[in-house]
């Protein structure tokens, strides 16, 4: 990365890319005004080459990997059922719920348009009717068919007894893998057990949740990297933004980017914490718990920060925490320091904040460092749509 004085030399060669007068547009420090850049469109390719191939391409390619995974080891306690058995499922869930988890800063393109976000990740659950698939059996209820309309009652249905969390419902109690026992079905479903006798029942609903879960995550993948619609895949038309899925130009993609940052970090301050601490805070108690993600595994904070950097692998275009010379962060920080740090601070508070909530999230919804966490997540949100979104688009070409 350049420093500010080689970056001035450069700058009054007129060997970058972007215009600005030396003698104008410097500050106190030698460096280059952040108020007076234009940068070329050209100088997003790079970055967006980055973040298609070693964040969003990699992210699901692992979760179609630990998805079939997941599959597996439902197989197999399908066929052998024991205590041990559920726990590798348990421990397969989790592996499979990090890459989910760290895509939903880019859920735009196929998860959306073709319904794969509701049919692994829908939540909450109905889970009477669950149990009630349990007892009939009865699979094409998982199955849906057609184009995806996101407000259709039967493709709601059936979204909402399949997915990561059917599968958490199945295999979890209160944070543990649940355990094969002869243990009589409460009348409640909420406070149904597997029992040795309905075994066979219950293997079937896990081993066609998680055929679901592998083929959505495998056609995912495969939207992205081989074909879509057209014939090209989303990657190869998302990368040329020629009018392809509404991408006219490179700064285009950059704002679905950033768009898609906003959306996780409302999502988790505002929804995934904030709506249980709402319900909660007007009594109604019950419905809190409900409206806890993950709360069969008490997997519900890590869920949360792994949104927060599925945010910060698409700034940083890495999965690994680094920034990426080829990243909007390493861009963002050539021309406007001080901008680049407010959001890397942002997104390590907001982390920060959620894993600072006393576990298990679902016992602690409305602890003080839930509302510390839920305004984290607002902070960051409004950087990145009011601060960071209209630095770039204003000082694009």
């Amino acid at each position: 990365m350049k420093k500010n004085k080689m970056m001035f030399g450069l700058l009054c060669m007129g060997l970058l890319t972007f215009t600005t007068s030396c003698s104008d547009n410097d500050d106190e420090n030698g460096g280059t005004d952040p108020t007076q850049v234009e940068i070329a469109d050209e100088e997003y390719d790079a970055i967006l080459n980055q973040y298609v191939n070693s964040v969003v391409l990699p992210t699901y390619s692992d979760l179609q990997a630990r998805n079939e995974a997941l599959r597996l080891s439902v197989v197999a306690f399908t066929n052998n059922p024991s205590n041990d058995a559920f726990e590798d499922v348990c421990n397969a869930w989790l592996e499979a719920r990090a890459p989910w988890e760290t895509s939903e800063a880019f859920l735009f393109g196929p998860v959306a348009d073709k319904g794969l976000d509701p049919n692994m990740d829908s939540w909450p659950l109905d889970q009477a009717a669950i149990v009630q698939i349990l007892n009939s059996q009865q699979w094409s209820e998982l199955e849906w068919s057609g184009d995806f309309d996101e407000d259709s009652e039967e493709i709601g249905a059936a979204q909402n007894v399949r997915g990561f969390h059917t599968l958490e419902f199945l295999c979890f109690k209160d944070g543990q893998p649940r355990t094969v026992t002869a243990t009589a079905k409460s009348s409640a479903a909420e406070d149904v057990e597997y029992a040795s006798a309905d075994g066979q029942a219950w293997g079937n609903y896990m081993t066609h949740v998680a055929n679901l879960l592998s083929t959505d995550s495998k056609n995912l993948y495969n939207y992205w990297k081989t074909s879509y619609e057209g014939g090209q895949s989303y990657a190869s038309q998302f990368l040329a933004h020629n009018g392809a899925q509404g991408f006219q130009s490179a700064i285009n993609c950059v704002e679905q980017i950033i768009d898609g940052c906003v959306d996780i970090a409302s999502e988790v301050g505002s929804a995934k914490i904030g709506e249980p601490y709402d319900l909660y805070v007007e009594g109604k108690t019950k419905e809190a718990l409900y409206a806890v993600e993950s709360w069969y595994s008490w997997h519900s904070r890590d869920d949360y920060t792994n949104n927060i950097y599925s945010i910060r692998n698409a700034y940083f275009g890495s999965r690994n925490g680094t920034v990426n010379a080829n990243s909007l962060s390493a861009l963002v920080k050539k021309y406007n320091p001080s901008l680049d740090s407010q959001v890397v601070a942002a997104i390590n508070t907001a982390a920060d904040a959620i894993q600072a909530i006393p576990q298990p999230f679902r016992n602690n919804i409305a602890s003080a460092e839930s509302e510390a966490a839920m305004e984290a997540c607002s902070n960051l949100e409004n950087l990145l749509a009011n601060t960071l979104k209209p630095y770039l688009v204003n000082h694009s070409k």
